[in-house]
């Protein structure tokens, strides 16, 4: 079979096309890390640390989020204590140990921020129509990868209790967050949102909207 033969082609040029990009973000990330001293998962936990989320402030949540193993995450936050850039403290439990940053992990945080900036901005040469598709698209692999457990965590859109499939017959914004009690636009879905909940078995837990028929 040739790469231009039908769905199975198309399918296989763009698993290609993800594989290309995964390796040109590693580089990058590898060489903003090493720009500021550190490895690239020492870099993945300060950045998360930074964004405030509970769920993010012990060892093994971020061993989780990053797919690693405990003890691997535990290395890397011990080699950031040592750098002066995290520190522990105990949790409400007085066992578990809370991660903050420091000061001068902030600073780091903040400058790398920007990390990603070309990708960032090879995105946004995009038209905003075919940047909303692609998101749309991105989050319904990863809510599949997440099911089928290739993918260990994700608090998309796609995969919380609250979402709403097709709802609405606008194609702008077909869906709906039944916990904001909004429509979602596609533009609008969240990689990473702070109230979301995994989908359970029971796909009967949240109230499902009729769909209005298009007038």
């Amino acid at each position: 079979m040739t790469d231009t033969d039908g769905t199975a082609g198309l399918d296989r040029r763009l698993a290609d096309a993800l594989e290309r990009l995964g390796h040109g973000m590693r580089s990058l990330a590898q060489r903003t890390a090493r720009e500021h001293g550190l490895t690239p998962l020492q870099q993945q936990a300060v950045l998360a640390l930074a964004r405030e989320s509970r769920v993010r402030r012990e060892v093994a949540a971020l061993a989780q989020e990053f797919d690693v193993t405990t003890p691997t995450m535990s290395d890397a936050v011990a080699a950031l204590e040592r750098k002066e850039l995290v520190t522990r403290s105990p949790g409400s439990d007085g066992r578990r140990r809370s991660l903050a940053l420091t000061p001068a992990g902030a600073e780091v945080a903040l400058r790398l921020s920007s990390w990603d900036g070309p990708l960032t901005a090879a995105l946004a040469a995009l038209p905003d129509a075919d940047r909303a598709t692609t998101l749309h698209t991105l989050l319904r692999v990863i809510a599949d990868l997440q099911r089928t457990g290739v993918v260990s965590v994700a608090r998309t859109c796609t995969t919380c209790r609250f979402f709403g499939p097709d709802e609405h017959p606008d194609p702008a914004a077909p869906h709906h967050c039944h916990l904001l009690r909004i429509p979602l636009p596609l533009a609008g879905l969240r990689t990473d949102c702070p109230k979301h909940e995994p989908q359970t078995p029971d796909a009967s837990t949240v109230p499902r909207r009729q769909r209005t028929p298009a007038p």
